[in-house]
């Protein structure tokens, strides 16, 4: 029953129990068992009006000054029940929990002269019991804002109105910006964005403003929020796949070196969707986002390497106590800070001719270890993925996040999940690339898939050579070693790849090395060894390279870019909503 229909209620029983000029007074027994009834009655009153107020303050609606039923009940009482101060405050226009809105509410609460606190003690004076308290600030990742649908509905039909309606290149800006902060607050904004045509709209602007870079990559980063990919420039979809390996990733590199001068392209143009885990995702977020060239990117390894492996055993052992990590992990974020940026992932989408970038972690705090893809886009709507992830995370928490390598760096905290190194879950994240990338374009078909290890040897054949009266029972650390090399494995990925994809479309490049060596090797003597390793691998697969460098330069067919032509067509003119 609400308020007010328990106020009148109340009321009508008062009213019921006055004496009438007919009758006169009630006997003194009945009049004992109506009095009863009355404090009965307001006793209900009084707890019903208590669970009201503890509800709003759970619900958090004090804040905004909102219900207007509740003002409305309280102005039929007396003043001297609950203090004056209260209407005043509730009856106070209601607003959107925005940030801005919230303080211009504030300062009207402060113009008053009145504060909540004090509105709260008056009450609990007058009714007794307790209140409660107002919840402690909860941290930002679980601050979600909360805006009823109807206003988020016209606010995001506002912003798209303006951006299509305002003719000055500044103002539009300003109006495309807000409309991005728009979509990163409130998620729900994006459904409702491409229902009412945002996608045709962005692009409809996009093609209007080919002069203006600043405004088209405002609007790139609106139209990946959206979930929209523009069609691939090759014939088909370009992969690049990076494994875990640590210092190893050298060998990467090296290789890389190789394809580029093949191609005669730089990787960044050679690919669609780059994706990485571990040492892979340093490489893949300094050439995407960072922009880096292959000479550059070795330099930074090298520099990296030394400052964060060098640690003196009797401090490491320790650390590696207390903190689980051997090295020092403040010295690493700094590092990643430094080197790969702290841009949101999403933000990335501003540069021209950026390919998508996927970073892989490994979630250990849930009920099953999960992979957890971190995004530099956002999938269509009505499309899901897999695997969780999020494009709002700043570029240096990916990588942290997705080479946190146990024993060597602390786990690394997002939120509510704790992320560990991707490569105990998925060294060679080859597939997930393949699988986000069907998603972003689901007919488009593999032209490239180019995938690098970082490093394998040679298996012993005295392994398999074992004397019977040899086998015993294995140890707990035997048995511990053999799931983690398992886990860790990227050869069965690779295995199931080749047998699954067309001829000429997937390449594994993974060299065999002299010896296998530890993700923390620095030594310049293992390293020497390691670029020699990858010398000889690219001598004896020249071949193999140039087939991956000749199917990367194929280019998009005339029939494809007309097709391309007039989708676009179509969608700016709303006769199709989205190719997805």
């Amino acid at each position: 029953m609400s308020f007010s229909k328990n106020f009148k209620h109340y009321r009508v029983f008062i009213h019921s129990q006055r004496p009438s000029s007919r009758t006169g007074r009630l006997n003194s027994k009945m009049h004992q068992t109506n009095a009863k009834n009355l404090v009965l009655t307001q006793w209900r009153f009084i707890n019903s009006l208590k669970k009201y107020l503890n509800k709003i303050s759970k619900s958090e609606l004090l804040d905004s000054a909102l219900n207007k039923e509740f003002a409305h009940f309280l102005q039929k009482l007396q003043p001297n029940i609950y203090g004056s101060d209260l209407i005043r405050y509730f009856t106070q226009e209601s607003t959107v929990m925005e940030e801005t809105k919230t303080q211009k509410n504030q300062q009207k609460v402060q113009n008053l002269g009145i504060s909540l606190p004090n509105v709260l003690d008056t009450l609990k004076t007058k009714l007794g019991g307790e209140i409660l308290k107002p919840k402690e600030s909860l941290p930002k990742w679980l601050m979600k804002p909360v805006i009823p649908k109807e206003s988020l509905c016209s606010k995001t039909t506002y912003l798209l109105y303006s951006i299509k309606t305002t003719t000055d290149e500044g103002i539009r800006l300003t109006k495309i910006n807000e409309y991005c902060d728009h979509l990163k607050q409130y998620p729900d904004a994006k459904h409702i964005s491409v229902r009412e045509g945002g996608i045709q709209t962005c692009l409809k602007i996009r093609h209007q403003e080919k002069n203006s870079p600043i405004i088209i990559g405002a609007l790139n980063e609106v139209l990946s929020l959206l979930g929209y990919t523009d069609p691939v420039q090759g014939a088909g979809l370009r992969i690049l796949s990076i494994d875990g390996g640590g210092t190893r990733g050298l060998l990467v590199i090296q290789m890389l070196k190789k394809l580029e001068e093949l191609a005669g392209k730089p990787v960044l143009e050679m690919f669609d969707l780059i994706c990485g885990v571990s040492t892979g995702s340093i490489i893949a977020s300094l050439i995407v986002v960072q922009r880096k060239s292959l000479d550059e990117i070795e330099k930074i390894y090298e520099n990296i390497g030394k400052q964060v492996f060098t640690q003196h055993p009797i401090k490491g052992t320790s650390s590696l106590v207390w903190s689980h990590s051997y090295y020092d992990t403040a010295l690493w974020e700094n590092l990643l800070k430094a080197e790969v940026g702290q841009e949101t992932l999403i933000s990335t989408q501003r540069r021209p001719k950026t390919p998508k970038l996927l970073s892989v972690s490994a979630v250990v705090n849930h009920s099953r270890l999960s992979a957890y893809v971190f995004r530099n886009y956002n999938l269509p709507c009505k499309v899901q993925s897999q695997y969780i992830g999020g494009s709002n995370h700043q570029v240096w928490e990916a990588v942290r996040a997705s080479a946190a390598a146990p024993t060597y760096f602390e786990e690394f905290k997002i939120g509510n999940t704790l992320h560990q190194d991707g490569g105990i879950l998925v060294n060679n994240p080859t597939a997930v690339a393949i699988h986000e990338a069907k998603l972003l374009w689901p007919h488009t078909p593999l032209q490239c898939v180019v995938s690098f290890g970082t490093g394998r040897t040679v298996p012993n054949p005295t392994d398999t050579n074992v004397e019977p009266e040899a086998v015993s029972a294995s140890s707990w650390k035997s048995k511990f070693l053999a799931v983690i090399d398992s886990a860790t494995d990227t050869e069965g990925v690779h295995s199931m790849l080749s047998d699954l994809l067309p001829p000429k479309t997937y390449y594994r490049f993974n060299p065999y090395l002299t010896e296998m060596l530890a993700i923390s090797e620095i030594s310049p003597e293992k390293m020497t060894q390691l670029k020699r390793d990858a010398l000889m691998y690219l001598r004896r697969n020249e071949e193999k390279f140039q087939e991956a460098a000749n199917s990367l330069n194929t280019k998009r067919s005339s029939m494809q870019k007309l097709n391309d032509y007039i989708h676009l067509q179509m969608e700016m003119n709303g006769l199709i909503s989205s190719k997805y």
